[in-house]
């Protein structure tokens, strides 16, 4: 019996298929590495803007951060989020088409994907709740008056309280 040092078709598919997961992985893992939103210019028109103070306490065992803020959006549903404690950025929030991010500078931890962003970022959703749609699942929210409003999150006791200047 002869020694091939080259695999026999056969064994170049078996190898091929074990490897094709873990390279698949690897190019998911590698292209996400590089999300990088296009910058947003609020001068622009097509962007509805609405600013305010929010105080936001991101756990119930955690002390709150009172912070202004803007949530603005465009026609074609991108969205931007910032949320700062003069003069320092607290985290800012984009979505741009199918992608998303969220950048806690103060932690220096960023999340990003694609589709619609995760649940556990409500901040993604402001413009809609400012528009009166319903809260997201574990989430009340309750007009308070004059453009304030609260939430708060049932399960993990985050709350946001925010008042509006227009």
């Amino acid at each position: 019996m002869a020694f091939s040092p080259l695999p026999t078709p056969h064994h170049r598919g078996q190898i091929v298929a074990r490897l094709a997961p873990w390279l698949l992985l690897f190019g998911l893992i590698s292209c996400s590495r590089i999300v990088s939103l296009p910058e947003v210019d609020l001068e622009d028109p097509e962007w509805t803007i609405w600013e305010g103070q929010a105080l936001w306490r991101p756990r119930s065992d955690r002390t709150a951060v009172a912070g202004d803020l803007i949530v603005a959006r465009n026609p074609d549903g991108d969205v931007l989020i910032s949320f700062s404690k003069s003069p320092f950025p607290i985290f800012t929030a984009q979505t741009s088409g199918r992608m998303w991010r969220i950048d806690f500078i103060d932690k220096g931890r960023s999340y990003y994907g694609i589709g619609r962003p995760p649940k556990k970022f409500v901040w993604f959703r402001f413009p809609e709740i400012i528009e009166g749609a319903p809260a997201p699942k574990h989430w009340e929210v309750q007009d308070v008056e004059n453009g304030e409003w609260s939430m708060s999150n049932r399960k993990t006791g985050e709350k946001i309280r925010v008042v509006l200047d227009r």
